[in-house]
């Protein structure tokens, strides 16, 4: 071989390789899709319907979900971007970010347990049976699979030389698509029931039974409250009657659609440059609600 050639060769070969251009092969998908979620709940005291819905961006097991009009419950955001980084709430008119996690994230639509003070809360009686049920609706001309859910459980509650047992009862519905890039934590089923406790570890343990990505949740919940007075002396007051809550959440997810991903598609599922950081309080105390 002639020396030029020799050392041309041994220059290839001791230079390092180049990093391959990131293509639309190599990205991850762009997944969008309007998602709505509700509650309405019937008290004795009236009813009320607590609701969320926008659209969600989704990237390689992040997601963003902005909503179209209106915050998310007791807080001043806007926005949720939930992924491996965890999760962080966005108030997109004050350009700020507050780290929160997944339960600060459900305590908006469920609400923070009340300081129960001298009570002591127990959970008992916990059942929870989570299968699947065949085939469901079809959903944008694909097919999806039904499961089905039962649950109960009762929560004690001792203070004051009274007890309060809440006994809730639980039934649903999961519709799930085979669409594995359009799956982020936001689709995390948990945060729909008003659970706690053991109830809510059980509830977690069978959730985990779903697969694909969930596009239609339906899930029924009634709560009856009864309270006694043990050791009162007779012709005392009587307690009360026992009362009874029901409450429908569901989870809709319409228009879904994804594409090849491009280099752009990562700013989409994260935090804005100018946006600033905040504490977790300061976004929830302008909307506060008891």
């Amino acid at each position: 071989m002639p020396a030029g050639s020799a050392f041309l060769a041994a220059t290839l070969l001791a230079a390092p390789l180049a990093e391959a251009p990131a293509t639309a092969d190599n990205l991850p998908a762009f997944v969008t899709y309007a998602l709505t979620e509700s509650m309405r709940s019937v008290t004795p005291a009236g009813e009320r319907t607590v609701s969320a819905g926008g659209t969600v961006v989704a990237r390689g097991g992040d997601a963003r979900w902005d909503l179209t009009h209106g915050t998310f419950p007791r807080s001043s955001a806007t926005s949720v971007l939930t992924g491996r980084d965890g999760l962080v709430l966005l108030d997109r008119e004050a350009k700020t970010a507050a780290l929160a996690t997944p339960s600060d994230f459900a305590d908006l639509f469920q609400g923070r347990p009340s300081d129960p003070g001298a009570a002591a809360p127990a959970v008992r009686d916990v059942a929870v049976v989570f299968r699947k049920d065949g085939a469901g609706r079809p959903f944008q001309e694909r097919p999806t699979t039904r499961y089905r859910l039962e649950a109960a459980w009762t929560v004690v509650l001792s203070s004051s030389g009274r007890i309060t047992r809440v006994k809730t009862e639980a039934t649903g519905v999961v519709e799930t698509v085979e669409m594995n890039e359009a799956q982020s934590p936001l689709d995390a089923l948990l945060r729909l029931f008003p659970a706690r406790g053991a109830a809510r570890e059980a509830l977690d343990a069978e959730l985990t039974k779903v697969t694909g990505f969930s596009v239609f949740v339906e899930i029924s919940v009634t709560s009856t409250s009864s309270t006694e007075a043990p050791g009162m002396p007779s012709g005392t007051e009587p307690p009360p009657k026992p009362v009874t809550a029901h409450s429908t959440v569901t989870r809709r997810v319409g228009s879904l659609a994804a594409r090849p991903g491009v280099r752009d598609d990562e700013a989409r599922v994260a935090v804005p440059k100018d946006f600033r950081s905040s504490s977790l309080d300061r976004l929830l105390a302008p909307r506060a609600m008891p």
